[in-house]
């Protein structure tokens, strides 16, 4: 398996993490695991700090609605393709994201430099709500009308996953078991220039079961790396999703619900 450039998503700085949670919760109360989930996961008086971290950051159930700016002002038809991969969620869910120049929420770069900016990657979810205007809520480093359809499937719908506030899927506890921590963090060091601080932060430390929503993981998602048999304990590798896949449209269709159309009146007897 070739691996490809991988996501690095983004955290915020610790001291934005418990506004921001508090601002998570306030717009979708769900977000928040319940007092017995956090007792179980942290103990019995987590500070504000760990709690934060357990938080959901999903938008409110009744829909997404977000303002796309674009920060290099690139062509209008890369704008264009851009949003209609960002809507390719839509099918299923509740979402929708415009252009804007007005206020938007998620703002989007093409940034190559500086190293600490380049790449792929977004905020989590209502986290961007914490980033200040002007500055960048998802970067795609060097796209442009060249760059091939299959990146755009691959790259954008999974950046615009993580802003709708999906984690990645390969962090979840049954498939980080399954990677062998000396070759990941060879690995990821020689193909993504990572620290093993980061292969660890970004592959081998498993999500808070109390912060999943669904009951299997899925290998196949959009949200989930490709991981090489070479530095799996099995030797089998971890496939990851290039598309959005079924279950990631039924996921998103579950926690974004699209509006039922309401039934028509019976006409009343004469």
């Amino acid at each position: 398996m070739t691996i490809q450039l991988v996501c690095t998503p983004r955290a915020l700085p610790a001291h934005l993490q418990v506004a921001a949670a508090e601002r998570a919760v306030a717009l979708n109360p769900a977000n928040h695991p319940g007092p017995a989930l956090l007792s179980r996961a942290l103990g019995l008086n987590p500070g504000k700090e760990r709690i934060a971290v357990m938080i959901g950051k999903r938008w409110p159930s009744g829909g997404v609605k977000l303002k796309v700016g674009f920060l290099d002002s690139p062509a209008p038809a890369l704008r264009a393709r851009i949003l209609s991969h960002m809507n390719a969620w839509g099918k299923t869910a509740n979402v929708q994201f415009t252009e804007s120049k007005s206020s938007p929420q998620v703002r989007i770069a093409r940034a190559s430099n500086p190293p600490d900016m380049s790449g792929y990657w977004s905020y989590l979810g209502t986290d961007i709500l914490s980033i200040p205007a002007g500055q960048p809520t998802m970067n795609l480093e060097a796209f442009t009308m060249d760059t091939p359809e299959s990146e755009f499937i691959r790259v954008v719908r999974h950046e615009t996953g993580h802003t709708l506030g999906f984690p990645h899927e390969h962090m979840r506890l049954e498939l980080v078991q399954k990677i062998d921590a000396a070759k990941a963090i060879a690995f990821f060091g020689r193909t993504q220039g990572w620290t093993p601080d980061e292969v660890r932060a970004q592959v081998l430390t498993p999500l808070e079961q109390a912060s999943i929503l669904s009951n299997k993981a899925d290998a196949k998602s959009i949200m989930c790396y490709q991981i090489p048999g070479t530095i799996t304990k099995d030797g089998k590798p971890i496939v990851g999703g290039k598309n959005i896949d079924k279950s990631d449209y039924a996921f998103a269709a579950a926690i974004y619900p699209k509006p039922q159309p309401q039934p028509k009146p019976k006409p009343k007897a004469v």
